[in-house]
């Protein structure tokens, strides 16, 4: 079937994978977040972000007192100076969140990340603080 159920319950469909793939081979989006629906069965999409949208733009997506999940293209520099773009995933927990989403999109998160190829390396951010781009780019490999 086209749903992949998590171990904390939650489902998502497969379609949800579609505008991931169009970033990735692409570059057709700069960022896609999710989010897991009010009545807390599915993942879904939140929202696209248009090639050339800002990091601020992003972080703007991103709400106080709750969760979501997050994919980025951020540009990096390689160690051997070489400039590249690389795809990561960033994981919004807002500190003020409940405990309840926290739980939820935390048990919820390896099986969306691994549904969704390719992508290496993770960013936690619990506060405002977090969404730092800079710190963002060295997690995706920025020398």
């Amino acid at each position: 079937s086209d749903r992949q159920t998590m171990a904390s319950g939650v489902a998502f469909d497969t379609k949800l994978l579609e505008p991931y793939e169009e970033m990735k081979l692409r570059s057709k989006y700069q960022y896609i977040i999710y989010k897991i629906s009010d009545d807390k069965t599915n993942i879904i999409l939140d929202c696209l972000g248009d090639k050339g949208a800002s990091f601020e733009e992003f972080c703007s997506k991103l709400p106080d007192n709750d969760c979501r999940y997050g994919i980025l293209d951020v540009p990096i520099t390689t160690k051997s100076g070489a400039e590249t773009n690389k795809l990561i995933f960033v994981c919004w927990s807002d500190d003020n969140a409940s405990v309840k989403p926290k739980m939820l999109y935390a048990s919820s998160k390896d099986a969306l990340k691994k549904a969704l190829t390719g992508i290496a390396e993770e960013y936690q951010a619990t506060d405002r603080g977090d969404l730092d781009m800079n710190e963002i780019r060295k997690k995706a490999g920025s020398a």
